[in-house]
């Protein structure tokens, strides 16, 4: 699958619009890779990365976001009041925002997978 086809089986699965914004002003991000805005009421989704990763980089990342998104065990109700925060970095992670962490990083992995043969494929290129 291309990028584009997994943004749009993301957005068959869910029925909303999605768009993937490449920031450029991104010095307040620290070691954050992407973030994800979720507007249920307007049934849309904007997937926020960096816009100086390289084009493989920033579409692994957006596609963590994408795992938040598809995840709905952990990530029913209010997407923003997730931890912004990696996992593993911060010990104040509550248990289910580490593992919507872990989910979302699985979900990324396995859509790699469809893209690029592996995820190691993509991060070889990094």
């Amino acid at each position: 699958m291309t990028f584009s086809e997994v943004i749009g089986a993301v957005e068959d699965a869910l029925d909303f619009r999605l768009s993937v914004v490449p920031e450029t002003d991104t010095s307040g991000w620290g070691t954050l890779t992407g973030y994800l805005t979720y507007y249920p009421d307007r049934r849309e989704s904007h997937v926020h990365v960096r816009a100086s990763d390289s084009p493989l980089y920033s579409q692994f990342a957006a596609c963590h976001e994408l795992g938040h998104l598809l995840d709905d065990v952990h990530c029913t109700g209010a997407l923003h009041e997730r931890s912004s925060i990696p996992a593993g970095i911060n010990d104040a992670l509550t248990k289910p925002q580490l593992e919507a962490e872990l989910v979302a990083e699985y979900v990324a992995h396995r859509i790699a997978r469809m893209m690029y043969t592996s995820p190691r494929v993509a991060e070889l290129s990094w």
